[in-house]
């Protein structure tokens, strides 16, 4: 089983068309859809926003929420080409250890891998994931948040302290994640991460994916789907489709490859 850990945020949202909502996000409502298409069984553990945990539940998977705490606030400016302006407005309350062994130790004692979807830096420590490691999951976590330091504008910010990624099996980036926390994109920098398994994903060009030992990353391309302006949540459901298909014995490129097709047809449906 897959266990999705990370916040449920409050978006708020400007479309390209310039219409506005507020709506349930974060990388487990996200990752939640995805698994439920594929037909993949898992459960979300979450915390944040409570007052939109039915909005998780209906993403297709059992849904554990933390106690009460500070909710994440994002707020989303879509543009017709796809691309986005950012803004963190407010901090949830982090996981810790004492999360990981206390409250949610139940429902993680039934997962042999856990996606890990942080909103910022702070959101998911070395300490949370060593509590997740000790029972040996495998652990596959999307770096976005460790771009994050902060409020303010969504910036990549650098350099990574390998320290962040402490037991993690495989670890997602986006290209400008890449950039700014590793320095690059090529072997050289991705080693940098300090983890076996690193994805770079580069939007409707692709994704790269290396192995530790490998001379240079393999790119994986991505189905373009004309006409796509709603593209958020779209790395979510790659990372969660990326760790089932690890999951479920696959080697790497052909995780991606699965992920990455995965990710078109939901998105296909957006268009």
């Amino acid at each position: 089983m897959i266990a999705l850990l990370g916040q449920t945020t409050r978006d708020e949202i400007v479309h390209a068309d310039g219409g506005e909502e507020v709506r349930c996000g974060g990388a487990p409502v996200f990752a939640a859809r995805a698994l439920s298409a594929a037909g993949v069984p898992g459960v979300v553990i979450t915390r944040g926003a409570d007052d939109l945990h039915a909005d998780v539940a209906a993403a297709g998977l059992p849904v554990l929420a933390g106690p009460p705490g500070a909710t994440f606030v994002s707020r989303l400016a879509l543009r017709p080409d796809g691309h986005r302006d950012h803004e963190i407005a407010a901090l949830g309350t982090p996981f810790g250890a004492a999360d990981l062994e206390g409250w949610a130790a139940s429902t993680l004692a039934g997962a042999s891998t856990v996606v890990v979807g942080t909103q910022w830096r702070d959101d998911v420590g070395p300490d949370a994931l060593r509590a997740l490691r000790r029972d040996g999951r495998r652990i596959v976590f999307d770096a976005q948040g460790l771009a994050r330091p902060g409020l303010g504008p969504v910036v990549p910010v650098g350099p990574l302290d390998p320290g962040w990624l402490t037991g993690v099996d495989a670890v997602k980036f986006s290209d400008a994640e890449a950039e700014a926390l590793l320095g690059g994109l090529d072997a050289e920098a991705l080693a940098r991460a300090g983890v076996p398994i690193v994805v770079v994903t580069h939007g409707e060009q692709g994704a790269d994916v290396w192995c530790d030992g490998d001379a240079a990353p393999v790119r994986v391309p991505a189905r373009r789907i004309p006409r796509l302006a709603d593209t958020v949540g779209a790395g979510d459901m790659f990372t969660a489709l990326f760790a089932a298909a690890l999951d479920a014995g696959e080697e790497p490129v052909p995780a991606a490859e699965r992920a990455s097709a995965g990710v078109a047809e939901i998105l296909a449906l957006r268009a």
